[in-house]
């Protein structure tokens, strides 16, 4: 759950296409937001978001979470760009990775920021550090490193994390390509402390002179990607038929997004009111571009739930408001969620796969539950059960970043003291929500666990969303899954 101080700079308009939310802003604006950031000196991450990360994050609901939880999202695309036009708001301009890291190099020489390189072969950045220095004279680069090759959960966080903090930069530029890029910068960017963290990609090999760029009038005819498929053929026409099938399917499914909704209605709000713990707001009417300004906000000074079921009509921009208010009340730390979606609503959620991401539920009584979880201790210690040889403990609500220590000091306790137990079993019938930490805790577990002998780990109850990073991830089989209803969980349903 991303929590930052907000007040830094106000958040550009949010428009969905493909089911990422991108931010209206261009790259002079991006470098301006990037500046404010380090003066305040308050961490952040952003993201270059192109076709790859809309295929990829439509099957992967850690990445798509972790896209609507990036303080920018960047449009890294001219088919992208096109698209947006068929919308209510189009977006002013293309800002991709390649674009911008020359110039952030440029500034970052000009103000005396630090930059750290993660990532790639030592020699791709001692080359990219060498022809910096050459290209913006007083650059400082405090640091590099390339980790081992491996997947993620096998990282040695710890040495990666050392040398960053050790090398105190303002700028981390992460090439460890997408999605793992994202999702390691997302589960340390707040431990690390560095003002601004983006995943790069390409561009180190761009810097190092090992991969050309397209010239500039290629470029702006959308087909700088047909260039870089000539330099490497071999790794990237698979991907990209995969992207163009996945664009043109997509497409199918939002193509009520992509025209400008009219309406002769007003939007409006209404609220409860009174000394309750729990503010209730009604949207009403179309939540299109032209109409948001006139929704009531939550006060974002306790828990709230946004009633939409008197919601005519949404598009792309409507959609970006939904996730610009729930983004606030994270920032906060405020638990909040949505509440009994119209048709119309429900049917775009699902299209875009937001439903996957979003705090939803399908009635009040239900969003009102949810937030008597949600506003527990972070950490809930696993109830456990011990019957026969077989040791149950009752996972929380969320595995993430916030909580997966304590929960491994717990799993690991009651399982050591019990030498003569086979079998570990992790009710996860209430948990919503995981992300890679959960992920390493999980292969943790299951190395402890079978350490001993005849020892087996087991996980029961695993909602749809859960098991899905497990199985992006390649371990379904190693962590023997065993799926069950879970009649508890109001948020999501099990397949």
């Amino acid at each position: 759950m991303l929590k930052t101080d907000a007040s830094c700079f106000p958040e550009p308009q949010t428009i969905v296409l493909l089911g990422i939310p991108f931010h209206d802003t261009s790259l002079s604006e991006v470098l301006d937001l990037i500046a404010t950031l380090i003066a305040c000196r308050r961490s952040a991450f952003f993201v270059t978001a192109n076709l790859d990360f809309a295929a990829k994050s439509s099957k992967d609901v850690e990445l798509q979470r972790i896209l609507v939880g990036a303080e920018m999202v960047l449009c890294d695309g001219v088919p992208l760009l096109w698209i947006s036009r068929f919308t209510s708001h189009p977006l002013k301009e293309k800002v991709s990775g390649s674009d911008l890291v020359p110039l952030l190099a440029k500034r970052a020489a000009q103000e005396g920021w630090r930059i750290f390189m993660l990532g790639g072969t030592d020699e791709t950045l001692e080359r990219a550090s060498r022809n910096l220095k050459i290209n913006y004279p007083g650059i400082v680069i405090s640091g590099t490193y390339a980790p081992p090759f491996a997947p993620l959960h096998q990282f040695d966080n710890g040495e990666i994390v050392k040398r960053i903090k050790e090398a105190s930069p303002d700028i981390l530029l992460v090439a460890f390509g997408c999605p793992k890029q994202e999702k390691w910068i997302y589960e340390h960017y707040e431990e690390l402390g560095v003002p601004f963290s983006i995943g790069v990609g390409a561009s180190i090999d761009f810097m190092a002179g090992k991969v050309h760029r397209a010239p500039q009038w290629i470029a702006k005819c959308g087909l700088e990607w047909v260039f870089r498929m000539v330099q490497e053929p071999k790794r990237l026409a698979g991907r990209y038929i995969e992207d163009t099938l996945f664009l043109l399917s997509q497409l199918l499914r939002e193509k009520k997004l992509l025209r400008p909704s009219q309406s002769s209605e007003m939007s409006k709000s209404h609220r409860t009111f009174g000394e309750t713990p729990v503010e209730i707001i009604f949207w009403e009417g179309p939540l299109i571009e032209g109409s948001l300004s006139c929704l009531g906000e939550p006060s974002f000074s306790k828990q709230f739930v946004i009633n939409l079921s008197r919601v005519t009509m949404i598009d792309s921009a409507g959609l970006g408001h939904l996730l610009h208010t729930i983004r606030c009340a994270w920032s906060k730390g405020i638990p909040g969620c949505y509440a009994a979606p119209s048709e119309e609503v429900a049917e775009m959620l699902r299209m875009t796969r937001l439903d996957r991401v979003l705090p939803l539920t399908p009635s009040i009584g239900q969003a009102l539950e949810f937030l008597v979880r949600e506003n527990e201790a972070i950490f809930i210690p696993p109830e456990f059960d011990v019957s026969g040889s077989t040791l149950l403990l009752v996972m929380p609500a969320n595995i993430t970043k916030q909580n997966t220590a304590e929960c491994h000091a717990t799993i690991s306790g009651e399982w050591r003291k019990r030498p003569s137990l086979r079998t570990l079993q992790l009710d996860c019938g209430s948990t919503h929500s995981m992300d890679s930490s959960g992920l390493r805790l999980l292969v943790k577990t299951h190395c402890m666990v079978t350490e001993r002998e005849g020892g087996s780990l087991e996980l029961l109850g695993v909602s749809t969303d859960v098991r899905n990073v497990i199985m992006v991830a390649g371990l379904e089989n190693s962590l023997g899954i065993l799926c069950r209803s879970k009649a508890n969980n109001t948020r999501f349903n099990d397949e």
